[in-house]
């Protein structure tokens, strides 16, 4: 991992206004993730862990504080700029896999690519590299209703990935699929982060599914509770494909 953060937080707060009281969802959160490493915020419903990601990836701005990610100062940017800088620097992977239907997946993963300009050959050409490398290259022109869940969650990886975004954000990404198949995905998570040195970034309200993490980042009542470094024996953890 490199020495640079990929992540950086300082004194983060968010707070919402509802019925005209406040409302804190963060509360100073000092936090600090390392290039192409894998870290999972986990907390329970309502503990800040949605709205710290949705901060990270410029979502949305904080209240109070500072977010530094991927080389970028996000709350002095404007709307344009934050635009700008998801789609050159970050990747989305969401629960609910977001796969537009009446597509194959080779042209879901190619769709990003048309917000850089690049011609329909050359999307597709990276669509077709990136499903191969997960494991879908027999599947390249099936549509999501011919995919089982695992694999419909690969090819929103895929998109993710397509993009060859600097840091990948993931909003509760197993969310709908067995516990099989969320750890399959979990491992794969892990081989790409390996695999291309990327940073991710995990929210989830499972401790197992955090275990799969290098580090685990707990979350309470809008504040970091606990960070706890895991060790993993790469061996034992074979990605399925």
């Amino acid at each position: 991992m490199d020495a640079e953060p990929a992540v950086e937080t300082k004194d983060l707060s968010k707070v919402y206004r509802v019925g005209g009281s406040p409302v804190v969802a963060l509360n100073r959160v000092n936090l600090s993730i390392p290039r192409g490493s894998f870290t999972a915020v986990v907390g329970t419903s309502g503990s800040g862990k949605s709205t710290l990601l949705n901060m990270l990836g410029g979502l949305e701005l904080p209240t109070h504080g500072q977010v530094h990610v991927a080389g970028h100062r996000l709350e002095t940017m404007s709307e344009t700029e934050l635009v700008r800088f998801r789609r050159e620097n970050v990747g989305f992977i969401f629960q609910s896999f977001n796969l537009i239907e009446s597509q194959t997946a080779l042209d879901n993963v190619a769709m990003p690519l048309s917000f850089r300009g690049w011609s329909r050959q050359r999307r597709r050409e990276r669509a077709r590299l990136v499903l191969h490398q997960l494991g879908l290259g027999h599947h390249l022109h099936h549509k999501p209703s011919q995919l089982s869940g695992g694999q419909q969650q690969r090819v929103g990886i895929a998109r993710a990935l397509a993009v060859q975004p600097s840091i990948v954000f993931a909003d509760e990404p197993t969310g709908n699929l067995d516990s099989r198949t969320a750890e399959q995905t979990l491992n794969l998570f892990r081989a790409v982060v390996r695999r291309f040195n990327q940073t991710w970034v995990m929210v989830t309200h499972d401790q197992h599914l955090a275990s799969f993490a290098d580090t685990i980042v707990s979350i309470s009542d809008g504040r970091i509770s606990n960070i706890t470094q895991v060790e993993h024996d790469d061996t034992l953890r074979k990605v399925a494909t």
